[in-house]
């Protein structure tokens, strides 16, 4: 006579087999992101040994999203060295602009003298629109000059796939860049990529720049050498990483150059910065939001 109920053995088999089954969906599910980011390293390591100038055209579109209006704001550390000091500013972006507050001098925290100019100077940026308004307009124009120069970058350059490179955040795509003769710049800004070489490194499962050198090689004439012209010899860094919270983030940028402006005046060049402690501004905050934040108790020495 057929039993009408499970025995215990039946049962613990059933419960087995809906546990592995569990532990087999579970298992897909978290490996599906990695194998997903596996097979796109892939396809852009195909990519740039077939085609690297479509490779790096597609990791510009990226960069270029990514520096948009559109992106989540962030607040940061950013330490400026200069031939006239070594500053550290903490950065609050907001949808109206950014606010920065200046923290240390020289890696030391301010003087009570200093901190009370700053204060000052915050309250002024909070209550007076055309001080944020001036800021606003310098941020935008900068933007727009980077933006350019990126969007330039895939046809300013002939790209040659050299290997991959280690980093601790998984294996770089290596390209070495040369100015392309047959590019013509659109305007005098652009002409600096006509005398530069040097090599991109690529994250190839988020395609995102992890690293471009480049080195100024020749003279760059800037209208037949009266508006200006850069020597040889000059450099230029720019790096980024992953970060927990904000995906791709600048962390080093370096620029050397040496040149002459009006055939006559000097230009020289020598800024490093250092990006470090991202993550989101809250939601809605203006610049005044970002001021109050700034002129709390947790920046005061």
């Amino acid at each position: 006579m057929r039993c009408l109920y499970p025995t215990p053995l039946r049962q613990n088999a059933r419960v087995l087999r809906r546990f592995s089954a569990f532990l087999f969906l579970v298992t897909v599910l978290f490996a599906l992101p990695r194998l997903a980011r596996a097979d796109s390293a892939q396809t852009a390591l195909a990519l740039a040994q077939s085609d690297p100038a479509k490779l790096v055209q597609q990791v510009c579109a990226n960069e270029i999203q990514n520096f948009s209006g559109t992106r989540q704001p962030l607040r940061y550390r950013l330490r400026k060295v200069t031939a006239k000091g070594d500053t550290t500013k903490q950065i609050v972006e907001t949808h109206e602009g950014g606010v920065a507050r200046l923290i240390a001098i020289h890696s030391e925290p301010l003087s009570a003298v200093q901190q009370q100019i700053e204060e000052v100077r915050l309250q002024k940026v909070r209550t007076d629109p055309a001080v944020e308004a001036h800021r606003r307009q310098m941020e935008q124009r900068d933007a727009a000059r980077i933006i350019k120069l990126t969007r330039a970058l895939p046809q300013a350059f002939i790209y040659r796939y050299a290997g991959t490179v280690a980093s601790p955040h998984g294996p770089l795509i290596r390209l070495t860049l040369e100015p392309n003769a047959h590019w013509t710049p659109p305007d005098f800004e652009s002409r600096i990529l006509t005398g530069i070489r040097g090599e991109m490194l690529v994250d190839g499962q988020s395609l995102r720049v992890a690293r471009v050198e480049g080195h100024v090689y020749r003279d760059v004439d800037f209208g037949w050498k009266v508006l200006g012209v850069l020597y040889p010899g000059g450099d230029i860094l720019f790096e980024q990483a992953p970060t927990q919270c904000c995906g791709w983030q600048l962390s080093h940028l370096r620029l050397r150059l040496d040149g002459k402006a009006l055939m006559l005046k000097p230009i020289r060049i020598d800024v490093e910065e250092f990006a470090t402690d991202y993550s989101p501004t809250p939601a809605g905050w203006g610049y005044r939001e970002a001021a109050d934040w700034l002129l709390g108790p947790q920046w005061q020495s």
